[in-house]
Protein backbone atom coordinates (compact mmCIF):
# COMPACT_ATOMS: atom_id res chain seq x y z
CA UNK A 1 0.00 0.00 0.00
CA UNK A 2 1.34 3.50 -0.86
CA UNK A 3 2.82 5.64 1.79
CA UNK A 4 2.26 9.38 2.11
CA UNK A 5 3.81 11.32 4.74
CA UNK A 6 2.24 14.67 6.59
CA UNK A 7 4.85 16.70 8.65
CA UNK A 8 3.91 20.65 10.29
CA UNK A 9 7.08 22.47 10.26
CA UNK A 10 8.05 25.34 12.10
CA UNK A 11 7.52 27.75 9.06
CA UNK A 12 3.45 27.25 10.71
CA UNK A 13 2.90 25.22 6.75
CA UNK A 14 2.19 21.50 6.42
CA UNK A 15 4.05 19.47 3.87
CA UNK A 16 2.80 16.41 1.96
CA UNK A 17 5.15 13.93 0.82
CA UNK A 18 3.77 11.18 -1.75
CA UNK A 19 5.05 9.51 -4.60
CA UNK A 20 8.15 11.19 -4.12
CA UNK A 21 6.60 14.92 -4.62
CA UNK A 22 6.20 17.61 -1.18
CA UNK A 23 3.05 19.61 -1.66
CA UNK A 24 2.45 22.68 0.70
CA UNK A 25 -0.80 23.31 1.97
CA UNK A 26 -2.20 25.80 4.70
CA UNK A 27 -3.11 23.09 6.99
CA UNK A 28 -3.76 19.24 8.01
CA UNK A 29 -7.06 19.72 7.09
CA UNK A 30 -6.19 20.62 3.55
CA UNK A 31 -3.17 17.80 3.14
CA UNK A 32 -5.65 15.32 3.87
CA UNK A 33 -8.32 16.67 1.86
CA UNK A 34 -5.95 16.19 -0.91
CA UNK A 35 -4.89 12.88 -0.12
CA UNK A 36 -7.87 11.61 -0.37
CA UNK A 37 -9.55 13.56 -3.76
CA UNK A 38 -5.83 11.51 -4.58
CA UNK A 39 -6.65 8.07 -3.21
CA UNK A 40 -10.54 8.28 -4.78
CA UNK A 41 -9.20 9.29 -8.72
CA UNK A 42 -6.52 6.53 -8.95
CA UNK A 43 -8.80 4.07 -7.13
CA UNK A 44 -5.47 3.48 -4.69
CA UNK A 45 -5.41 3.07 -0.74
CA UNK A 46 -3.01 4.89 1.16
CA UNK A 47 -1.54 4.44 4.78
CA UNK A 48 -0.91 8.40 5.87
CA UNK A 49 1.72 9.18 8.86
CA UNK A 50 0.73 12.77 10.44
CA UNK A 51 3.90 14.18 12.29
CA UNK A 52 3.86 16.75 14.11
CA UNK A 53 7.04 17.31 15.78
CA UNK A 54 6.24 15.65 19.03
CA UNK A 55 4.23 12.84 18.08
CA UNK A 56 3.66 10.75 15.37
CA UNK A 57 -0.20 9.65 13.79
CA UNK A 58 -1.30 7.21 11.20
CA UNK A 59 -4.61 6.73 9.51
CA UNK A 60 -5.66 5.06 6.40
CA UNK A 61 -7.48 6.35 3.20
CA UNK A 62 -9.54 4.24 1.33
CA UNK A 63 -9.78 3.98 -2.28
CA UNK A 64 -12.84 5.89 -1.88
CA UNK A 65 -11.39 8.88 -0.21
CA UNK A 66 -12.70 7.98 2.91
CA UNK A 67 -11.08 8.28 6.16
CA UNK A 68 -10.68 5.56 8.80
CA UNK A 69 -7.87 3.06 10.36
CA UNK A 70 -4.83 2.06 9.21
CA UNK A 71 -5.72 -1.66 7.46
CA UNK A 72 -4.18 -4.29 10.19
CA UNK A 73 -1.51 -5.58 8.22
CA UNK A 74 0.15 -2.57 8.00
CA UNK A 75 -0.31 -1.65 11.64
CA UNK A 76 2.37 -3.74 12.94
CA UNK A 77 5.36 -3.05 10.38
CA UNK A 78 4.81 0.77 10.04
CA UNK A 79 3.42 1.86 13.27
CA UNK A 80 6.84 3.21 14.11
CA UNK A 81 8.80 4.48 10.68
CA UNK A 82 11.90 5.62 11.66
CA UNK A 83 13.95 9.02 10.19
CA UNK A 84 16.27 7.13 7.71
CA UNK A 85 12.77 6.61 5.58
CA UNK A 86 11.50 9.74 5.97
CA UNK A 87 15.00 11.11 5.01
CA UNK A 88 15.14 9.45 1.82
CA UNK A 89 11.28 10.00 1.34
CA UNK A 90 12.36 14.00 1.32
CA UNK A 91 15.05 13.56 -1.51
CA UNK A 92 13.05 11.69 -3.33
CA UNK A 93 10.56 14.29 -3.19
CA UNK A 94 13.51 17.23 -4.12
CA UNK A 95 14.48 15.18 -7.45
CA UNK A 96 11.63 14.84 -8.40
CA UNK A 97 10.21 18.00 -8.38
CA UNK A 98 13.62 19.30 -10.75
CA UNK A 99 11.54 17.53 -13.39
CA UNK A 100 8.09 18.28 -12.62
CA UNK A 101 7.87 21.98 -14.61
CA UNK A 102 8.74 19.65 -17.63
CA UNK A 103 6.40 20.46 -20.70
CA UNK A 104 3.76 17.86 -21.95
CA UNK A 105 2.47 18.92 -25.86
CA UNK A 106 -0.57 20.46 -26.36
CA UNK A 107 -2.27 21.73 -29.60
CA UNK A 108 -5.11 23.26 -30.07
CA UNK A 109 -7.62 20.30 -31.66
CA UNK A 110 -9.07 21.20 -35.57
CA UNK A 111 -12.02 23.03 -36.15
CA UNK A 112 -12.53 21.62 -39.63
CA UNK A 113 -9.60 19.27 -39.99
CA UNK A 114 -10.39 16.54 -42.91
CA UNK A 115 -10.40 12.34 -42.72
CA UNK A 116 -12.28 10.33 -44.95
CA UNK A 117 -16.22 10.01 -44.09
CA UNK A 118 -15.67 13.28 -43.51
CA UNK A 119 -14.97 13.22 -39.40
CA UNK A 120 -12.40 15.77 -37.89
CA UNK A 121 -9.76 14.65 -36.88
CA UNK A 122 -6.39 16.92 -37.78
CA UNK A 123 -5.03 19.11 -35.29
CA UNK A 124 -6.28 22.62 -35.06
CA UNK A 125 -2.81 23.17 -36.51
CA UNK A 126 -3.79 20.96 -39.48
CA UNK A 127 -0.43 19.12 -39.12
CA UNK A 128 1.36 16.97 -37.06
CA UNK A 129 3.96 19.24 -35.18
CA UNK A 130 7.13 17.99 -35.86
CA UNK A 131 10.11 18.71 -32.54
CA UNK A 132 12.49 20.87 -33.47
CA UNK A 133 14.11 20.67 -29.89
CA UNK A 134 16.75 17.91 -31.19
CA UNK A 135 19.18 18.29 -34.01
CA UNK A 136 18.52 21.78 -35.09
CA UNK A 137 21.23 23.09 -34.62
CA UNK A 138 20.73 26.65 -33.61
CA UNK A 139 17.17 26.67 -35.63
CA UNK A 140 14.78 25.31 -33.78
CA UNK A 141 13.49 28.93 -32.64
CA UNK A 142 11.68 29.45 -30.13
CA UNK A 143 12.37 26.91 -27.80
CA UNK A 144 8.69 25.56 -27.08
CA UNK A 145 6.68 22.78 -28.85
CA UNK A 146 5.30 24.63 -31.60
CA UNK A 147 2.77 26.90 -31.35
CA UNK A 148 1.18 25.25 -27.92
CA UNK A 149 3.14 27.41 -25.38
CA UNK A 150 6.18 28.73 -23.94
CA UNK A 151 8.59 26.08 -22.96
CA UNK A 152 9.32 25.14 -19.47
CA UNK A 153 12.86 26.95 -17.41
CA UNK A 154 14.22 24.75 -15.40
CA UNK A 155 12.52 23.98 -12.15
CA UNK A 156 14.12 25.58 -9.05
CA UNK A 157 15.07 22.25 -6.13
CA UNK A 158 12.57 22.56 -3.49
CA UNK A 159 14.03 23.11 -0.43
CA UNK A 160 13.85 20.60 2.39
CA UNK A 161 11.96 21.14 5.32
CA UNK A 162 13.60 19.63 7.97
CA UNK A 163 11.34 17.83 10.60
CA UNK A 164 11.95 17.44 14.27
CA UNK A 165 13.42 14.51 15.55
CA UNK A 166 11.69 12.93 18.68
CA UNK A 167 13.34 11.79 21.38
CA UNK A 168 13.07 8.42 22.48
CA UNK A 169 10.69 8.28 25.28
CA UNK A 170 7.94 9.78 22.99
CA UNK A 171 8.36 6.83 20.51
CA UNK A 172 5.16 5.02 20.75
CA UNK A 173 5.53 1.02 21.68
CA UNK A 174 5.03 -2.06 19.12
CA UNK A 175 1.85 -3.33 20.46
CA UNK A 176 2.74 -7.45 21.35
CA UNK A 177 -1.02 -8.08 21.55
CA UNK A 178 -4.57 -6.21 21.44
CA UNK A 179 -6.45 -6.42 23.98
CA UNK A 180 -10.38 -5.54 25.00
CA UNK A 181 -8.74 -2.05 26.60
CA UNK A 182 -7.11 -1.49 23.45
CA UNK A 183 -9.94 -2.02 20.88
CA UNK A 184 -11.56 0.72 23.21
CA UNK A 185 -8.92 3.36 22.67
CA UNK A 186 -8.15 2.74 18.97
CA UNK A 187 -12.15 3.19 18.35
CA UNK A 188 -11.50 6.34 20.44
CA UNK A 189 -8.83 7.31 18.25
CA UNK A 190 -10.62 6.84 14.90
CA UNK A 191 -13.46 9.18 16.55
CA UNK A 192 -10.96 11.88 17.86
CA UNK A 193 -9.62 12.06 13.90
CA UNK A 194 -13.47 12.26 12.86
CA UNK A 195 -13.79 15.06 15.01
CA UNK A 196 -10.71 16.77 14.47
CA UNK A 197 -9.70 16.16 10.99
CA UNK A 198 -12.45 15.15 9.07
CA UNK A 199 -14.81 18.30 8.76
CA UNK A 200 -11.51 20.15 7.18
CA UNK A 201 -11.53 17.55 4.00
CA UNK A 202 -13.67 19.79 1.56
CA UNK A 203 -17.10 18.12 0.70
CA UNK A 204 -18.20 16.90 -3.21
CA UNK A 205 -20.23 19.92 -2.83
CA UNK A 206 -18.13 22.60 -1.76
CA UNK A 207 -17.25 25.71 -2.96
CA UNK A 208 -13.57 24.25 -3.95
CA UNK A 209 -15.44 21.63 -6.05
CA UNK A 210 -15.25 22.82 -9.99
CA UNK A 211 -16.82 26.76 -10.14
CA UNK A 212 -16.06 29.95 -12.26
CA UNK A 213 -15.86 33.55 -11.32
CA UNK A 214 -18.82 35.16 -12.85
CA UNK A 215 -20.98 32.48 -12.40
CA UNK A 216 -24.07 34.59 -12.58
CA UNK A 217 -24.36 35.01 -16.41
CA UNK A 218 -23.77 30.93 -17.03
CA UNK A 219 -24.99 27.79 -16.62
CA UNK A 220 -25.00 26.05 -13.14
CA UNK A 221 -21.89 23.73 -13.81
CA UNK A 222 -23.06 21.24 -10.73
CA UNK A 223 -26.41 21.34 -12.17
CA UNK A 224 -28.08 18.07 -12.99
CA UNK A 225 -27.53 17.24 -16.91
CA UNK A 226 -31.19 15.82 -18.16
CA UNK A 227 -30.89 13.40 -20.92
CA UNK A 228 -34.28 13.47 -23.03
CA UNK A 229 -35.08 12.20 -26.75
CA UNK A 230 -36.04 14.60 -29.55
CA UNK A 231 -38.22 13.80 -32.98
CA UNK A 232 -36.58 16.96 -34.39
CA UNK A 233 -33.34 16.04 -36.82
CA UNK A 234 -31.30 18.67 -34.80
CA UNK A 235 -32.66 20.21 -31.14
CA UNK A 236 -34.64 23.58 -31.70
CA UNK A 237 -34.58 22.95 -35.91
CA UNK A 238 -36.99 22.65 -38.17
CA UNK A 239 -37.28 19.23 -39.95
CA UNK A 240 -38.20 20.59 -43.39
CA UNK A 241 -34.95 21.45 -45.07
CA UNK A 242 -34.30 24.73 -46.58
CA UNK A 243 -32.26 23.25 -49.07
CA UNK A 244 -30.50 19.99 -49.95
CA UNK A 245 -27.46 18.91 -52.02
CA UNK A 246 -26.04 15.53 -52.66
CA UNK A 247 -22.69 14.40 -52.05
CA UNK A 248 -20.06 11.59 -53.45
CA UNK A 249 -20.90 8.83 -50.93
CA UNK A 250 -17.17 8.20 -50.20
CA UNK A 251 -16.44 12.15 -50.14
CA UNK A 252 -14.85 13.50 -46.80
CA UNK A 253 -17.46 16.81 -46.09
CA UNK A 254 -16.16 19.75 -44.18
CA UNK A 255 -18.64 22.36 -43.28
CA UNK A 256 -18.34 25.96 -42.40
CA UNK A 257 -19.74 29.37 -42.33
CA UNK A 258 -17.32 29.80 -45.40
CA UNK A 259 -18.50 26.94 -47.23
CA UNK A 260 -18.65 23.16 -47.87
CA UNK A 261 -15.48 21.27 -48.09
CA UNK A 262 -15.96 17.95 -50.23
CA UNK A 263 -13.22 15.96 -51.14
CA UNK A 264 -13.24 12.81 -53.50
CA UNK A 265 -10.18 10.90 -54.79
CA UNK A 266 -8.79 13.39 -56.91
CA UNK A 267 -11.82 15.98 -56.92
CA UNK A 268 -12.18 19.28 -54.63
CA UNK A 269 -15.69 20.65 -54.61
CA UNK A 270 -17.04 24.07 -52.44
CA UNK A 271 -20.40 24.53 -51.52
CA UNK A 272 -22.06 27.71 -50.51
CA UNK A 273 -23.19 27.12 -47.22
CA UNK A 274 -25.87 29.62 -47.93
CA UNK A 275 -27.52 27.70 -50.86
CA UNK A 276 -26.01 24.54 -51.68
CA UNK A 277 -24.86 25.58 -54.85
CA UNK A 278 -21.18 24.82 -56.07
CA UNK A 279 -18.85 27.72 -55.68
CA UNK A 280 -15.71 26.00 -57.37
CA UNK A 281 -14.65 22.70 -58.17
CA UNK A 282 -11.11 21.41 -59.36
CA UNK A 283 -8.79 18.04 -59.77
CA UNK A 284 -6.46 18.13 -57.35
CA UNK A 285 -3.01 15.71 -56.60
CA UNK A 286 -3.24 15.86 -53.15
CA UNK A 287 -5.50 15.40 -50.82
CA UNK A 288 -6.26 19.24 -48.36
CA UNK A 289 -4.61 17.84 -44.70
CA UNK A 290 -5.71 21.10 -43.09
CA UNK A 291 -8.69 23.48 -43.57
CA UNK A 292 -10.15 26.52 -41.37
CA UNK A 293 -12.29 29.44 -41.68
CA UNK A 294 -9.78 33.00 -41.08
CA UNK A 295 -9.85 36.36 -41.60
CA UNK A 296 -7.05 37.51 -44.41
CA UNK A 297 -6.49 41.58 -44.44
CA UNK A 298 -10.03 41.64 -42.99
CA UNK A 299 -11.66 39.46 -45.51
CA UNK A 300 -13.78 36.59 -44.72
CA UNK A 301 -12.36 33.20 -46.51
CA UNK A 302 -12.08 29.48 -46.91
CA UNK A 303 -8.57 27.90 -46.34
CA UNK A 304 -7.16 24.71 -47.34
CA UNK A 305 -3.23 23.26 -47.14
CA UNK A 306 -2.51 20.98 -49.43
CA UNK A 307 1.60 19.77 -49.26
CA UNK A 308 3.46 22.94 -49.67
CA UNK A 309 0.39 25.33 -51.03
CA UNK A 310 -2.58 26.77 -49.52
CA UNK A 311 -5.74 28.43 -51.30
CA UNK A 312 -7.84 30.78 -49.96
CA UNK A 313 -11.14 30.95 -50.90
CA UNK A 314 -12.62 34.99 -50.18
CA UNK A 315 -16.24 35.34 -49.95
CA UNK A 316 -17.82 36.05 -52.96
CA UNK A 317 -15.41 35.09 -55.17
CA UNK A 318 -15.53 31.96 -57.70
CA UNK A 319 -11.78 31.13 -57.85
CA UNK A 320 -9.48 30.62 -54.80
CA UNK A 321 -5.93 32.88 -54.27
CA UNK A 322 -3.07 30.54 -54.22
CA UNK A 323 -0.11 30.81 -51.78
CA UNK A 324 3.38 29.13 -52.04
CA UNK A 325 4.55 27.62 -48.59
CA UNK A 326 7.65 27.47 -47.54
CA UNK A 327 9.45 24.23 -46.99
CA UNK A 328 8.42 22.15 -43.83
CA UNK A 329 6.04 24.80 -43.11
CA UNK A 330 3.76 24.45 -39.88
CA UNK A 331 0.42 26.37 -39.53
CA UNK A 332 -1.74 27.14 -36.66
CA UNK A 333 -5.78 28.61 -36.27
CA UNK A 334 -5.57 29.07 -32.93
CA UNK A 335 -6.08 32.81 -33.66
CA UNK A 336 -8.32 34.85 -35.71
CA UNK A 337 -5.85 34.78 -38.37
CA UNK A 338 -3.56 32.19 -39.23
CA UNK A 339 0.11 32.06 -38.39
CA UNK A 340 2.85 30.17 -40.02
CA UNK A 341 6.46 29.10 -38.75
CA UNK A 342 9.29 27.90 -40.88
CA UNK A 343 12.69 27.25 -39.33
CA UNK A 344 12.99 30.82 -37.29
CA UNK A 345 11.03 32.77 -39.60
CA UNK A 346 7.11 34.05 -39.23
CA UNK A 347 4.38 34.98 -41.87
CA UNK A 348 0.71 35.15 -42.23
CA UNK A 349 -1.30 35.15 -45.31
CA UNK A 350 -2.24 38.42 -46.80
CA UNK A 351 -4.37 39.88 -50.06
CA UNK A 352 -1.28 39.48 -52.37
CA UNK A 353 0.63 36.72 -50.52
CA UNK A 354 2.46 35.72 -47.98
CA UNK A 355 3.51 38.91 -45.14
CA UNK A 356 6.57 38.74 -42.61
CA UNK A 357 5.46 38.70 -39.16
CA UNK A 358 8.28 40.09 -36.88
CA UNK A 359 10.08 37.16 -34.25
CA UNK A 360 9.36 37.96 -31.11
CA UNK A 361 12.41 38.11 -28.34
CA UNK A 362 14.66 35.35 -28.00
CA UNK A 363 13.08 32.66 -25.24
CA UNK A 364 9.52 33.84 -26.06
CA UNK A 365 7.20 31.47 -28.17
CA UNK A 366 4.94 32.71 -30.96
CA UNK A 367 0.92 31.36 -30.13
CA UNK A 368 -1.57 33.46 -31.99
CA UNK A 369 -2.57 36.68 -34.18
CA UNK A 370 -5.49 37.99 -33.41
CA UNK A 371 -6.79 41.10 -35.18
CA UNK A 372 -2.86 42.19 -36.44
CA UNK A 373 -1.84 41.08 -33.11
CA UNK A 374 0.74 38.46 -32.37
CA UNK A 375 0.64 36.77 -28.93
CA UNK A 376 3.67 35.56 -27.26
CA UNK A 377 5.62 34.65 -23.98
CA UNK A 378 7.76 33.19 -22.03
CA UNK A 379 6.86 30.35 -19.39
CA UNK A 380 6.09 32.99 -16.41
CA UNK A 381 4.91 35.34 -18.44
CA UNK A 382 3.73 38.51 -19.31
CA UNK A 383 2.08 38.06 -22.45
CA UNK A 384 3.71 40.22 -25.32
CA UNK A 385 1.07 41.34 -27.74
CA UNK A 386 2.84 43.20 -30.85
CA UNK A 387 1.15 44.25 -33.95
CA UNK A 388 2.83 42.73 -36.90
CA UNK A 389 1.77 45.98 -39.08
CA UNK A 390 2.89 49.29 -36.87
CA UNK A 391 5.34 46.97 -34.51
CA UNK A 392 4.05 48.72 -31.88
CA UNK A 393 3.68 46.08 -28.49
CA UNK A 394 1.98 45.93 -25.29
CA UNK A 395 2.58 43.59 -22.21
CA UNK A 396 -0.05 41.51 -21.00
CA UNK A 397 0.30 40.55 -17.31
CA UNK A 398 -2.10 37.31 -16.45
CA UNK A 399 -3.84 37.74 -13.13
CA UNK A 400 -2.95 35.18 -10.35
CA UNK A 401 -5.75 32.77 -9.27
CA UNK A 402 -4.18 32.30 -5.68
CA UNK A 403 -1.46 33.48 -3.71
CA UNK A 404 1.80 30.67 -3.99
CA UNK A 405 0.23 29.55 -7.56
CA UNK A 406 2.53 29.33 -10.65
CA UNK A 407 1.96 28.35 -14.29
CA UNK A 408 2.11 24.64 -14.82
CA UNK A 409 1.16 24.48 -18.52
CA UNK A 410 0.69 26.38 -21.22
CA UNK A 411 -2.88 24.69 -23.20
CA UNK A 412 -3.89 27.83 -25.34
CA UNK A 413 -3.80 31.11 -26.73
CA UNK A 414 -5.99 33.05 -28.97
CA UNK A 415 -9.41 34.26 -30.15
CA UNK A 416 -9.10 37.23 -27.17
CA UNK A 417 -8.15 34.17 -24.46
CA UNK A 418 -5.14 32.08 -22.78
CA UNK A 419 -6.20 28.89 -21.08
CA UNK A 420 -3.21 27.88 -18.40
CA UNK A 421 -3.02 25.36 -15.89
CA UNK A 422 -1.76 26.56 -12.39
CA UNK A 423 -0.69 24.82 -9.46
CA UNK A 424 1.71 24.69 -6.26
CA UNK A 425 5.15 24.10 -6.51
CA UNK A 426 5.72 20.96 -7.14
CA UNK A 427 2.69 20.06 -9.49
CA UNK A 428 2.79 18.78 -13.00
CA UNK A 429 0.46 17.82 -15.16
CA UNK A 430 0.55 14.34 -14.08
CA UNK A 431 1.42 14.59 -10.70
CA UNK A 432 -1.94 13.78 -9.55
CA UNK A 433 -1.94 17.91 -8.12
CA UNK A 434 -5.29 19.62 -8.08
CA UNK A 435 -4.35 22.59 -9.94
CA UNK A 436 -6.82 25.50 -11.11
CA UNK A 437 -7.92 25.79 -15.11
CA UNK A 438 -8.14 29.33 -15.64
CA UNK A 439 -9.35 31.30 -18.76
CA UNK A 440 -7.73 34.73 -18.84
CA UNK A 441 -8.61 37.55 -21.28
CA UNK A 442 -6.02 38.64 -23.46
CA UNK A 443 -7.36 42.70 -23.38
CA UNK A 444 -5.88 43.16 -20.01
CA UNK A 445 -4.67 40.12 -18.32
CA UNK A 446 -8.00 39.73 -15.29
CA UNK A 447 -9.71 36.35 -15.10
CA UNK A 448 -12.67 35.14 -17.16
CA UNK A 449 -13.14 31.73 -15.19
CA UNK A 450 -11.50 29.15 -13.58
CA UNK A 451 -12.39 25.64 -12.11
CA UNK A 452 -10.44 23.70 -9.13
CA UNK A 453 -9.75 20.28 -10.50
CA UNK A 454 -6.81 17.84 -10.68
CA UNK A 455 -4.03 17.21 -13.56
CA UNK A 456 -5.24 13.50 -14.06
CA UNK A 457 -8.76 15.25 -15.17
CA UNK A 458 -7.22 18.11 -17.81
CA UNK A 459 -3.68 17.67 -17.31
CA UNK A 460 -2.53 15.96 -20.70
CA UNK A 461 -6.10 17.43 -22.51
CA UNK A 462 -6.43 19.51 -25.55
CA UNK A 463 -8.38 22.92 -26.11
CA UNK A 464 -10.66 22.05 -28.06
CA UNK A 465 -12.57 25.52 -30.29
CA UNK A 466 -15.56 24.46 -32.39
CA UNK A 467 -17.21 25.92 -35.50
CA UNK A 468 -18.35 29.37 -35.63
CA UNK A 469 -16.18 29.94 -32.52
CA UNK A 470 -19.13 29.96 -29.66
CA UNK A 471 -18.04 26.72 -27.56
CA UNK A 472 -14.86 25.49 -26.63
CA UNK A 473 -14.06 22.19 -24.31
CA UNK A 474 -11.14 20.21 -22.54
CA UNK A 475 -12.13 17.48 -21.15
CA UNK A 476 -15.36 17.58 -19.20
CA UNK A 477 -15.43 21.38 -19.15
CA UNK A 478 -17.54 23.51 -21.21
CA UNK A 479 -16.85 27.14 -22.02
CA UNK A 480 -18.36 29.91 -23.65
CA UNK A 481 -15.57 30.92 -25.97
CA UNK A 482 -16.76 34.33 -26.39
CA UNK A 483 -17.10 35.40 -22.56
CA UNK A 484 -14.89 32.67 -21.48
CA UNK A 485 -17.06 31.40 -18.77
CA UNK A 486 -17.54 27.65 -17.34
CA UNK A 487 -21.12 26.67 -19.03
CA UNK A 488 -20.99 22.98 -17.82
CA UNK A 489 -19.13 20.13 -15.95
CA UNK A 490 -19.97 16.63 -17.39
CA UNK A 491 -17.64 14.96 -14.93
CA UNK A 492 -19.85 13.58 -13.44
CA UNK A 493 -22.05 11.94 -16.36
CA UNK A 494 -20.50 9.26 -18.36
CA UNK A 495 -20.55 11.78 -21.47
CA UNK A 496 -17.71 12.40 -23.68
CA UNK A 497 -17.82 15.87 -25.56
CA UNK A 498 -16.57 16.23 -29.41
CA UNK A 499 -15.88 19.27 -31.32
CA UNK A 500 -18.62 21.97 -31.10
CA UNK A 501 -20.74 22.86 -33.92
CA UNK A 502 -22.22 26.80 -32.86
CA UNK A 503 -24.21 26.63 -29.45
CA UNK A 504 -24.54 22.69 -30.23
CA UNK A 505 -22.05 19.82 -29.13
CA UNK A 506 -22.09 16.53 -30.34
CA UNK A 507 -21.32 13.95 -28.13
CA UNK A 508 -21.17 10.23 -26.83
CA UNK A 509 -22.97 9.15 -23.50
CA UNK A 510 -22.50 5.39 -22.30
CA UNK A 511 -19.80 4.66 -24.55
CA UNK A 512 -21.56 4.61 -27.54
CA UNK A 513 -24.78 5.93 -27.82
CA UNK A 514 -24.75 9.24 -29.96
CA UNK A 515 -26.11 12.81 -28.40
CA UNK A 516 -26.22 16.65 -29.18
CA UNK A 517 -25.94 18.78 -26.00
CA UNK A 518 -27.47 22.00 -25.73
CA UNK A 519 -28.20 24.04 -23.71
CA UNK A 520 -28.80 21.73 -19.98
CA UNK A 521 -29.71 19.33 -22.18
CA UNK A 522 -28.09 16.11 -23.93
CA UNK A 523 -30.19 14.75 -27.18
CA UNK A 524 -30.36 11.02 -28.08
CA UNK A 525 -29.65 11.33 -31.31
CA UNK A 526 -27.75 9.62 -34.63
CA UNK A 527 -27.91 12.80 -36.49
CA UNK A 528 -24.25 13.61 -38.03
CA UNK A 529 -24.27 17.38 -37.93
CA UNK A 530 -21.64 19.30 -39.57
CA UNK A 531 -22.19 23.11 -38.80
CA UNK A 532 -24.37 25.48 -37.35
CA UNK A 533 -24.20 28.34 -39.78
CA UNK A 534 -25.50 31.94 -40.16
CA UNK A 535 -25.42 32.74 -36.57
CA UNK A 536 -27.03 30.15 -35.95
CA UNK A 537 -30.02 30.13 -38.36
CA UNK A 538 -29.09 27.05 -40.09
CA UNK A 539 -28.34 23.83 -39.09
CA UNK A 540 -26.20 21.62 -41.76
CA UNK A 541 -26.48 17.97 -41.59
CA UNK A 542 -25.32 15.44 -43.56
CA UNK A 543 -27.98 12.42 -44.12
CA UNK A 544 -27.53 8.72 -44.37
CA UNK A 545 -28.51 8.65 -48.08
CA UNK A 546 -25.31 11.09 -48.58
CA UNK A 547 -27.43 14.02 -49.16
CA UNK A 548 -26.52 17.48 -47.06
CA UNK A 549 -29.63 19.24 -46.19
CA UNK A 550 -29.95 22.95 -44.43
CA UNK A 551 -32.57 23.04 -41.69
CA UNK A 552 -33.65 26.36 -40.64
CA UNK A 553 -33.82 27.50 -36.72
CA UNK A 554 -37.31 27.32 -35.30
CA UNK A 555 -39.22 30.66 -34.12
CA UNK A 556 -39.24 30.93 -30.16
CA UNK A 557 -43.20 29.84 -30.85
CA UNK A 558 -42.27 27.07 -32.51
CA UNK A 559 -39.61 26.04 -29.96
CA UNK A 560 -42.04 26.03 -27.21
Amino acid sequence: MPRALISVSDDGFTYTTLNGATSRYSDTGQAISYLGDYAKETATPLTVTIDDGTKTTQIGIDENGKVGAVPKQDTATEATPDEPSTASSADGSASSTNGAAEHSEHADQSTNGLSAGGQSTAGQNGFVAEDDSTGSNGDSYPMGTPFSGPAAPTAPTVKKTPVRKRSARNRPQRLKKITVPGLVLIGLAILMIGAFVVPNIVPVDSPDTPQTIGSEQQVNPASELSVDKTEDVVPSYDNSPVWEAEVPKRASVTASDRGILLVNDNRLEVLDADTGKSRYKTKIDESPTFAVDTVIDGRPALLWQSGNTAEALFDGESKPKSYQLPEKARITSAGTSVLIKSGNKLSTFGADGLENVPTPQAGSTPMAIDQDELYSSDWNGPVKAQNIKTGNERSVKLESPGDELKIIDWISAGHGKAITLWGEQGASTNSGHRIQLVVHSLEDGSILSTVTTTTDIVGEKSWVRGQAGERAYIGPYLFDLESGLLLMDVSSRDIHLSEPRGSIVPCTMDTNTSCLLAGKHAFKTGTDLLAVVDKGKKALVLGDDSTVRAYPKKSETQDR
